[in-house]
């Protein structure tokens, strides 16, 4: 693990803010789940969004987070945001395939569904990326002599 490629970047994030906010996308995918209610899937998505897109510094699970873990004062680890931007847009592509398919084969959203739940859970529970496998092994093959 420790020879995995990662996208770097200049730019640094509060990882306790990204992992917390990754408990609650982990949560609505998992209510999505059980409940096949697609308003989970769809704020989800939306939340997604904000990141993959980099227009607004902050998702809207992500500002509460923020703001709260701010005004509680707590301790930041500051690290690469590149890496969490990478997951971030798996995320996005995974919910928004789950959200497409569900109309036609729920199961298979749901299980789309669950394995996106696998990834966030790594992220959030054991700061481990699965994204960082999935670039190791399928982009960075093919940009690493540029």
């Amino acid at each position: 693990m420790n020879n995995l490629v990662c996208p770097v970047s200049t730019h640094k994030i509060n990882e306790n803010v990204s992992r917390l906010t990754a408990g609650i996308i982990f949560s609505l995918i998992i209510l999505f789940i059980l409940t096949q209610n697609i308003l989970f899937l769809v704020f989800a998505l939306f939340d997604f969004s904000f990141r993959v897109f980099e227009k607004i510094t902050f998702s809207p699970v992500s500002w509460v987070i923020k703001n709260i873990y701010n005004a509680a004062n707590l301790p930041k680890k500051m690290i690469n945001k590149a890496p969490k931007i990478f997951a971030a847009r798996l995320g996005f592509f995974l919910s928004a395939v789950s959200l497409i398919i569900f109309f036609f084969f729920p199961v298979t959203a749901s299980i789309i569904a669950g394995v996106l739940a696998v990834c966030i859970f790594a992220d959030a529970a054991f700061n481990f990326c699965i994204g960082c496998i999935i670039y190791h092994s399928v982009v960075y093959p093919f940009y690493k002599d540029k």
